[in-house]
Order: C-alpha cells, then sequence, then structure tokens
C-alpha cells in the first residue's frame, strides 16, 4: 500500500509540473513560426543564409547527422563495459517444505529452510551485473561502419545545402525579375495613358481623326491587364520565396540585391574556374562504399568467435515482515568467462555474406554512374551560361533599337507621317524587349548559380564591361 501511494504521488507531481509548459506554449511545441509584420530586408546573401539556417531541408539533413551520432555511440557501446541492476521480490504461497519449516516440525533444518529461497516465504534480492567483451570482431566493424555513415550523412547534408542555395537563389532571382516586370509593365501604361492624352489634344485641335481618339483609348484600356498580371506573378514568386526560406507567407519582404549589373559590368566566369567537380556527393558515394564494405566485415566476423567477462554481486534477504531490514540481507559474488562460437547456422552466415558483397558491388556501380553524371551535369551547365550570355548580349541590343523605334514612332505620329498602329507597335515591342532583358539576367545569374552547383564549389568570375564583350562573338565571350 505505501508503495502504490508513492507511484501515485510521484505521478501526480510529474503531471503537475509539465502540465503549465505545455500548456503555456503550444506554438513553441508545434514548431510554428510567429508571424511577423516588420518589414524584412533582404539581400541575395542573407536569403541564402536565412534559408540554411531555418530551412526545411536543412533541418531535415541536421537531424539525419544527428541520428548518424547516435548510431555510432550506440554501436560503440558494445565494446564499453555494460553495468546493469535488478531488483526482486518474490512471495512464496504453498511450498513442499512449508512443512519442515514449520515451527516445531524440525529443529534443526526448519530454521534454515526458513532462510533459504527454498522454503522462505518472501524473498528480496538485488543484482548488479558487469559484462565486458574482451574479443569480438563484429563491434570494431560495427563501429567502422556506423563512423562511414556518419561520413555519408555529413556529405549528405552538404549536399542538402547546396541545392538549397540553388534553390533560393532560382527563388530570388524569380521574384527579383517579377518586380522588373512590374516596372515595366506600368511604364507601358504610362505610355499609353499619356499617347491617349496626347490624341485628346489633337482630336480637340481638329488634327487627328476620331478612329486614333478610339484606338489610343483602347491602347490605354489594354495596358492595364498586363500590371495586373505582373503583379500577381510578382505575389506568386514572393510566396515561393518565403516558403524556401522558412519565413512566414504573411511576412513582408522586400529584395535589396538588384538584378541589373552594376556600371554595366558582367560577371563571366574564368576558364581557370572548370576544373573537376569537389561534390559533396561524390564524399557521400565514397562514404557508402566504405560503408558497404564495412558491413560485410560484420557479416564475416559472425564466423569468428566472441569473448565475454560477466560478474554478478548479488544480495538477497528473506523478512518475516513485509520489507527487510539492511542487517538481514546477505551477499553472493558470482563472475563468468564466455567463450561463444557458432557451429552451423543454417548457412545464414554464408547468405548474409553473399548479399552485404553484392551491395558493395551495387555501391561501387552507384559511385561510378554518379561521377559521370556530375560531369554531364557541369558540361550542361557550361553549355548554359554560354547559351544565356550570348541571350543577354542580344536582348541588351534589341533594347536599345527597341526604345530607339518607339522614340522615332512618337516623332513621327506627332508630326502626322505615321500611323496609330506604328506608336502601339513600337511600344509593344519597347516593353516586349525590356522584357526579355529582365529575363535574359535572371535566367544568366540563375545559370551561374547552376555552374556553381555543378562544381560545388564558388566559381571565380571577371567583371567584364558588357559593350566590350559585345564587340565579341558569343564563343569568344562564354567560358569554354
Amino acid at each position: 500500500m505505501r508503495t502504490a501511494a508513492a507511484i501515485a504521488m510521484s505521478c501526480g507531481l510529474v503531471l503537475a509540473c509539465t502540465a503549465p509548459v505545455n500548456a503555456a506554449t503550444p506554438s513553441a511545441a508545434r514548431g510554428t513560426p510567429a508571424a511577423t509584420t516588420d518589414t524584412l530586408r533582404l539581400s541575395l546573401e542573407d536569403a541564402v543564409r536565412m534559408a540554411l539556417d531555418q530551412g526545411i531541408d536543412m533541418q531535415i539533413a541536421n537531424a539525419e547527422s544527428r541520428i548518424a551520432a547516435g548510431r555510432i555511440r550506440e554501436t560503440a557501446a558494445d565494446a564499453w563495459p555494460q553495468l546493469t541492476g535488478a531488483v526482486d521480490y518474490t512471495r512464496q504461497f504453498d511450498s513442499i517444505f512449508s512443512g519442515v519449516s514449520s515451527a516445531g516440525s524440525d529443529s534443526v533444518f526448519g530454521p534454515l529452510l526458513e532462510n533459504s529461497p527454498f522454503a522462505a516465504e518472501k524473498t528480496w534480492k538485488v543484482d548488479v551485473t558487469g559484462t565486458q567483451t574482451l574479443y569480438s570482431r563484429k563491434v570494431g566493424a560495427g563501429v567502422g561502419a556506423a563512423r562511414a555513415y556518419r561520413k555519408q550523412t555529413d556529405a549528405n547534408r552538404s549536399e542538402t545545402a547546396a541545392g538549397v542555395t540553388l534553390r533560393v537563389k532560382q527563388a530570388y532571382l524569380t521574384a527579383a525579375a517579377a518586380g522588373h516586370l512590374i516596372e515595366i509593365a506600368r511604364a507601358g501604361r504610362d505610355q499609353a495613358q499619356a499617347h491617349f492624352t496626347q490624341v485628346q489634344s489633337f482630336r480637340r485641335a481638329g488634327t487627328r481623326a476620331e478612329y486614333d481618339l478610339i484606338q489610343a483609348q483602347v491602347d490605354a484600356m489594354n495596358s492595364e491587364p498586363p500590371v495586373v498580371s505582373a503583379l500577381n506573378d510578382h505575389e506568386l514568386a514572393m510566396l515561393d520565396l518565403k516558403r524556401a526560406l522558412g519565413v512566414s507567407l504573411r511576412q513582408p519582404v522586400v529584395l535589396v540585391t538588384p538584378l541589373t549589373f552594376a556600371d554595366g559590368m558582367v560577371p563571366v566566369p574564368d576558364d581557370a574556374s572548370l576544373a573537376p567537380a569537389e561534390r559533396a556527393a561524390l564524399t557521400s558515394a565514397d562514404a557508402e562504399v566504405e560503408g558497404r564494405e564495412k558491413l560485410l566485415d560484420v557479416e564475416r566476423a559472425t564466423r569468428w568467435p566472441e569473448l565475454k567477462l560477466s560478474g554478478t554481486v548479488s544480495q538477497q534477504a528473506f523478512p518475516a515482515d513485509e520489507l527487510p531490514t539492511r542487517d538481514q540481507f546477505r551477499r553472493s559474488i558470482q563472475g563468468t568467462a564466455r567463450l561463444e562460437f557458432p557451429l552451423f547456422l543454417g548457412l545464414k552466415s554464408f547468405g548474409a555474406i553473399q548479399r552485404a558483397t553484392a551491395e558493395v558491388r551495387k555501391a561501387e556501380v552507384r559511385r561510378e554512374e554518379l561521377r559521370q553524371q556530375l560531369d554531364l551535369d557541369i558540361e550542361r551547365a557550361r553549355q548554359e551560361v554560354r547559351r544565356t550570355l550570348a541571350l543577354l548580349l542580344a536582348r541588351r541590343g534589341t533594347v536599345q533599337l527597341a526604345r530607339r523605334a518607339h522614340h522615332l514612332a512618337n516623332v513621327r505620329y506627332t508630326n502626322g507621317i505615321s500611323t496609330q498602329l506604328e506608336v502601339t507597335d513600337a511600344r509593344f515591342q519597347t516593353m516586349t524587349s525590356e522584357g526579355n532583358e529582365v529575363i535574359a539576367a535572371r535566367d544568366y545569374l540563375a545559370a551561374l548559380a547552376q555552374l556553381e552547383r555543378a562544381l560545388g564549389r564558388p566559381v571565380p568570375v571577371t567583371r567584364r564591361p558588357i559593350d566590350e564583350i559585345s564587340q565579341t562573338t558569343p564563343n569568344e565571350a562564354a567560358p569554354r
């Protein structure tokens, strides 16, 4: 009864202590970030840093790394001494020795049997057992396999970080480009409305027909939907960026890294930077092969004997009452040396070794396949950098020509030597060219980020004037 009351009191104290904590922090327990209304100003580097600190993918990778560290400790624990304790209480309701040990039945053996496990009515036993493995090939191979797994998870974490960096850069550049497209759409709308106002004044002066006025009004009205579409695309791009960063979708964010190139200087990769890849994926593949080889050693170790040493210190008491006193306990000490070796396991070890050998070969093939895939990724990234740089140069020249054509179309229309359709077409071509230039700049910067991802390291670049690059051919301007 006293034991049951103590257990109930302990449970009540535990519940009383933990309930207020859980009730006071529901958001923290669920891991839900609190929404904020403070505007977050982010550069591209800040966005990458934030994603690496609190992104979901990185949280999973960090958890995998901690799991690997736990496996190493768990496996290595078999090589350390093991110490266990146990408390047994036995109540004997009937026994073949009960008649002998009862008072007056046997004055010689009765008292002896009453203080022994044979006829004692109540028995308390406290054991402390220690075990130490002296020789086991399986333990050493298992620790090696766990360390290889730790190395693999660390490499996977680095690979995940590189993937997160690329995705955040792509999302950031897409959102920044969407912001520029809003400015272009608004500028086109303002131009269309200004042109409509100009045509209204011409119409009142009697120098333009009603058709021109209607056409200008239609153009001004058609210039509004592109603005709405650009705003919607920008909002979706920002939501995608916030999700990649792991921040609240209601968090106001302002992007401060410009998409345009300062002073017309374009970063161009150096030829020396395109050396063989240093991807963490290769390290992970090497660690996987190493781990499979260690696991093969574990299976082979099942054929070898194991030597263990154990010792037990036991205290026993046979009280007449329910609980014993300290002087009623009697001590005994035992030691055991155990050599265990397999004789016949039904060919289980042969099958396990065959399976582990095939897994080693599979890991080696996958590593070779990964090397070839990484080489292909690097070549694709190089070609994409060349393509997007050439496209960027072409788009920049097109924008200059389109703006000049739009200016001339307005002058011609003002002087009455061109039509309304010519002005509208020139404005549309200018907006399209400016939008294409923004997309080309985004694609080029994204291609540089993809090249860094393929190489597994930052790519050294040389900033060159875009006008100087434009004077060379695309093959000469882009890295080989």
